[in-house]
């Protein structure tokens, strides 16, 4: 039988608002996680299309490195809160958006970046969100919600296992998809 631990998410990750922008800074400068890209994805991907021009003391700030989750942090509906998206490499001088928060790893060895990106996406942890999420006129992911969230994860090495099939699997759907997009261009 498998050891399942619980933690606290807090435990494990810092949250971090993103960066707030103006429409000047936009479509130039350094790379930029936006929103949508963490909504649709649930790993960034290996070079992030979007720009954003930002100061060096930005960049420090609203940095993106190996193992930080993105997490919406708004939506219009409660089942659409709080998607995520995993940085599986460091993006030097990359920011992120500040309608997404960071969540960064507070230790190494207990948390798998790729078992958790599939672990966030699941039925198990949606329900979870659902349950813990209010809505007035948006839904919204606060350090209050994130302090309530529990992870139940199985020992590092079974994560590593599970993490490299599941990114294995998922690769082939995106390969897939693009052959797809091909056929029907």
């Amino acid at each position: 039988m498998n050891k399942i631990k619980k933690y606290l998410f807090s435990e494990l990750y810092e949250m971090s608002s993103g960066i707030s922008s103006t429409k000047d800074q936009a479509g130039h400068g350094a790379p930029f996680l936006s929103f949508s890209t963490v909504f649709n994805n649930y790993f960034l991907p290996k070079k992030l299309k979007d720009k954003m021009n930002t100061t060096s003391k930005e960049q420090e700030t609203f940095s993106i490195k190996k193992g930080d989750i993105f997490v919406t942090r708004t939506s219009e509906t409660i089942d659409e809160l709080a998607m995520s998206c995993v940085a599986l490499k460091d993006y030097p001088n990359a920011t992120y958006s500040g309608f997404v928060k960071r969540l960064r790893p507070k230790t190494s060895g207990i948390v798998d970046d790729k078992f958790i990106a599939f672990y966030l996406r699941s039925k198990l942890f949606r329900k979870t969100m659902e349950n813990n999420a209010t809505m007035t006129l948006r839904a919204s992911f606060n350090e209050d919600i994130f302090s309530f969230l529990s992870l139940y994860l199985p020992p590092y090495k079974e994560q590593v296992k599970i993490g490299k099939l599941l990114y294995s699997i998922e690769e082939k759907i995106q390969y897939n998809k693009k052959i797809n997009d091909n056929l029907a261009a």
